[in-house]
């Protein structure tokens, strides 16, 4: 069963392999096989083992960091301030751009679209919801707006809208409208005359 469970942790090819006791409930011979098929895989991979075993930690681990209640107790190869900068500077110069070839990103674009059918066929349908939503809420407002310059047109053409230029003349208007208010105020004067009068 170890043996398998190294052999699926492989199968992906990962950069780090963690090890939870991985010679747990194994007698010494076997242990010592698993070991071995561990510090051989150590040779291309960083390799993370938690054990109980002193001896095991002793004879196969390049660096042993102990720890009690949560915190490091004892490191044998502790890192330092110097190998951080180091480090650093390694980094610095190590990095470049990283890209992929358009059809290795098609090719995985199309397998994690066929491997999760289920999440792209949601997609696809929500997808497909938005988009009808916009088209028809366009169509409507369009066929509004087409039914009001109709009705528009209609009216305009039952009752047409008729402009003709006329000038008027001010002072004529003026004058006549003066002439107009005289004879008007005689009559107003004798009907308040005779008014008071038969009052009186």
């Amino acid at each position: 069963m170890q043996r398998v469970a190294i052999a699926r942790a492989l199968v992906n090819n990962p950069d780090i392999i963690l090890a939870d006791e991985p010679t747990g409930a194994l007698d010494t011979k076997t242990s010592v096989q698993i070991m071995e098929i561990l510090k051989e895989i150590s040779n291309d991979k960083l390799i993370i083992m938690v054990t109980h075993n002193p001896t095991i930690a002793e004879n196969y681990s390049s660096r042993i960091v102990k720890l009690s209640d949560g915190e490091v107790i004892e490191d044998s190869d502790p890192y330092t301030v110097e190998e951080e900068k180091r480090e650093g500077r390694r980094k610095t110069k190590a990095t470049k751009k990283v890209s992929m070839n358009f059809f290795t990103a098609l090719g995985l674009s199309m397998n994690n679209l066929l491997t999760k059918k289920g999440r792209t066929l949601l997609t696809a349908f929500a997808g497909s919801i938005g988009i009808i939503g916009i088209a028809a809420i366009m169509s409507l407002s369009n066929g509004i707006q087409r039914y009001i310059t109709r009705v528009e047109e209609d009216t305009l053409s039952s009752y047409p809208l008729v402009i003709d230029e006329v000038t008027i003349n001010m002072g004529a208007m003026i004058v006549g409208l003066m002439e107009a208010n005289r004879p008007n105020e005689d009559v107003r004067r004798r009907r308040l005359y005779i008014f008071k009068r038969n009052h009186v």
